[in-house]
């Protein structure tokens, strides 16, 4: 009798090879496309602030600080009687002096206040504009009654001590109408960045004057 072809056993030994290269416990090799593809890197945050946000914050902390910073109003006390009379009329002099140009500085710094925020405008930080337009509401509210007891003759000193007590809790009361600027800058980072810039959101930082724009305080 001739020789059965032996089929059978060449599928069982190509099937056991099979298996003994699954068992070895080797992983294919990485192809040269996955080798070549990078890695993906998170951006390093930037170290200093866009330049469109510190000029407009700038102007913003210039335009607020009289709602941080109240100016100091002078004394309106009166000298005693033991006072001789040429020295004491030389401080009444020098106090109703000092007592006018505060009153002028209240005034002008709330107009030059609400005139900056309007140059200002929203700006480009989120949240922007609620911000500048509750702060310039309040300003313009208050322009009219701090306008009224400026000194503009001989007459308006009497009771210049009153009109000073005034002006004062006028500026003592003064608050913002919407969200203050340090909870804006607080949730925002790019605008923590050009808050530390702007030379005016720091210590040196002045008070805007009638005309003269965003104020340039000289470095110390």
């Amino acid at each position: 009798m001739g020789q059965k072809p032996r089929i059978g056993l060449s599928i069982t030994l190509v099937a056991a090879l099979g298996m003994a290269g699954c068992a070895s416990g080797e992983t294919p090799e990485p192809s040269a496309a996955t080798q070549a593809r990078p890695s993906a890197a998170s951006p390093a945050p930037p170290t200093t602030a866009a330049p469109n946000l510190v000029p407009w914050i700038d102007r913003v902390c210039a335009a607020t600080r009289l709602f941080r910073d109240k100016p100091k109003a002078p004394s309106t006390k009166v000298l005693d009687d033991s006072v001789p009379d040429r020295v004491a009329g030389d401080f009444a002099a020098l106090a109703l002096l000092e007592m006018a140009s505060h009153l002028d500085f209240v005034a002008d710094t709330t107009r030059a206040s609400a005139d900056l925020l309007e140059e200002a405008g929203p700006g480009p930080a989120e949240g922007g504009a609620e911000m500048v337009a509750g702060y310039h509401g309040a300003l313009r509210r208050m322009l009219p009654k701090v306008e009224r007891h400026r000194v503009k003759n001989k007459k308006d000193y009497d009771g210049i001590g009153k009109k000073v007590r005034q002006v004062s809790k006028l500026v003592a009361a003064l608050k913002t109408d919407g969200p203050d600027l340090d909870s804006l800058v607080d949730r925002n980072p790019a605008l923590s960045k050009a808050y530390a810039e702007a030379v005016n959101c720091g210590a040196d930082g002045m008070f805007p004057r009638p005309g003269e724009g965003v104020p340039t305080p000289k470095p110390g």
